[in-house]
C-alpha cells in the first residue's frame, strides 16, 4: 500500500514539533485522506492509501505525466504552471466512483521563502460526511 519514506527523510520542523519515523509512520497510515507528493520537476516521490493500490510502484521516481492518461494533462500542467508562477496555491475536484464522492485537493508545496517545491494530492471519500448539518459536540458512542 504505497511506498514508506525512509527514516533519514524525515526532518524536524522546529513551529510544528517531531516526530519518530514510527510515529510519522502512524500518522501518515491513520490519516483520512489518501495522498500523493510530486517535486517541483514533477517526479513522483510518495503515495498512501488504499486509492492507490492499483497503481504500479515503478511509478515512483517518474514523471506525474508516466502517471496519468492523456486526458488529465492539461489540467495537471495548468495546475504545475500556475503553482510554480505562485498564482494559484490549491485545486479542489470532485466526483463519483463506485457511489462514493471522492474529494480531490491539490496543494502547492511550498518551502519558507515561498518557493515552489512540489505538490500535494489528496483523496478523500466524502461521501459520509456531505451531508452534515448542525454540529456534534459530544461524544456519542
Amino acid at each position: 500500500m504505497g511506498h514508506e519514506p525512509q527514516a533519514e527523510a524525515i526532518t524536524h520542523v522546529p513551529e510544528a514539533g517531531a516526530l519518530t519515523p514510527e510515529q510519522y509512520e502512524l500518522v501518515v497510515h491513520h490519516l483520512p485522506v489518501h495522498l500523493s507528493v510530486i517535486d517541483e520537476r514533477g517526479i513522483l516521490r510518495y503515495w498512501h492509501g488504499a486509492l492507490f493500490d492499483g497503481c504500479d510502484p515503478e511509478f515512483i521516481g517518474r514523471h506525474v505525466h508516466d502517471c496519468h492518461g492523456p486526458s488529465s494533462l492539461p489540467t495537471i500542467d495548468r495546475m504545475i504552471e500556475a503553482f510554480a508562477a505562485g498564482t494559484r496555491d490549491e485545486a479542489t475536484f470532485w466526483r463519483r466512483e463506485e457511489g462514493a464522492l471522492i474529494l480531490f485537493r491539490y496543494i502547492a508545496l511550498r518551502d519558507p521563502d515561498g518557493a515552489y517545491r512540489g505538490m500535494l494530492e489528496t483523496m478523500e471519500d466524502i461521501t459520509g460526511i456531505i451531508g452534515l448539518e448542525g454540529e456534534r459536540r459530544k461524544l456519542d458512542w
